[in-house]
């Protein structure tokens, strides 16, 4: 058993360990590991808390979600990874369906990897996702109106929640910030998760396709439940305690392949 009462920051490193491992520590098990009070654990989780790295929780904590920056920024990111996540994505695409892209860097990648075999009607807030798909005749785009959000990198006002409403979409593939079992879906911008929450009220399924930090972490904004969401696309090394949680409620987890 180790004891590190003397030393809070021995402590708080393992604890941000634990927070990229597994997303989210409990204070009771960190109470043990550490042969230390619960208040001991808890002053430590404040420590985390005002330093952005973690949100308290009932009984512990969970990761806070990294803020990537603009779309132009997080395009060039984990280019590789995104498009791995991308073929598995597409393979949930059949001819006639009406499909929702959302803006982000890996909804990017999905529509990208989008063949010209398949009749699609795409629907997108983002311009750069309409404009990938300008050279495939497969698809019909439409492009919902109003101001663009630089930090979303699409139309998130109320313009284009007025035309959600007036569509429906048999799949939308929905960007998060963060996701977890709990938490269910967040993100860093108000707008955005209220425009969100207007495509899921359309849309007869939703999936999310994350990258490994996305899974078991926390943004400012929640956006849903994690009942709303029927499929996850993760990496190939998806860290598989965290995917229990999310297959134990029902929600079908695909696991992309390895570059």
């Amino acid at each position: 058993m180790l004891t590190y009462d003397a030393l809070p920051d021995e402590r708080q490193k393992y604890i941000r360990e634990m927070l990229i491992q597994m997303g989210r520590v409990l204070a009771i098990d960190l109470s043990a590991k550490f042969d230390v009070s619960i208040h001991t654990i808890r002053r430590d989780l404040v420590d985390l808390a005002e330093a952005g790295v973690c949100k308290r929780v009932y009984g512990g904590a969970i990761a806070l979600a990294s803020d990537g920056g603009s779309l132009h920024k997080r395009a060039g990111q984990q280019s590789e990874r995104k498009d791995a996540l991308a073929r598995a994505a597409v393979k949930l695409l059949s001819s006639g369906q009406c499909i929702f892209i959302d803006a982000g860097s890996t909804n990017l990648a999905i529509a990208k990897a989008i063949g010209t075999g398949t009749r699609l009607t795409i629907v997108t807030n983002s311009p750069t996702v309409a404009d990938t798909l300008l050279d495939n005749d497969s698809v019909d785009i439409i492009v919902l109106g109003g101001q663009i959000d630089q930090e979303v990198g699409g139309t998130v006002g109320t313009s284009a929640v007025e035309a959600v409403q007036r569509l429906s979409f048999d799949l939308a593939f929905l960007g998060t910030c963060a996701i977890d079992h709990a938490e269910g879906l967040t993100v860093f911008n108000h707008e955005d998760a209220y425009f969100k929450r207007a495509v899921i009220s359309r849309s007869d399924a939703v999936t999310m396709v994350v990258l490994n930090e996305k899974i078991a972490s926390v943004a400012r904004h929640k956006v849903a439940a994690l009942d709303a969401v029927s499929s996850i696309v993760v990496e190939s090394d998806a860290p598989r305690a965290r995917l229990a949680s999310f297959e134990d409620s029902g929600i079908e987890v695909i696991i992309s392949e390895k570059n």
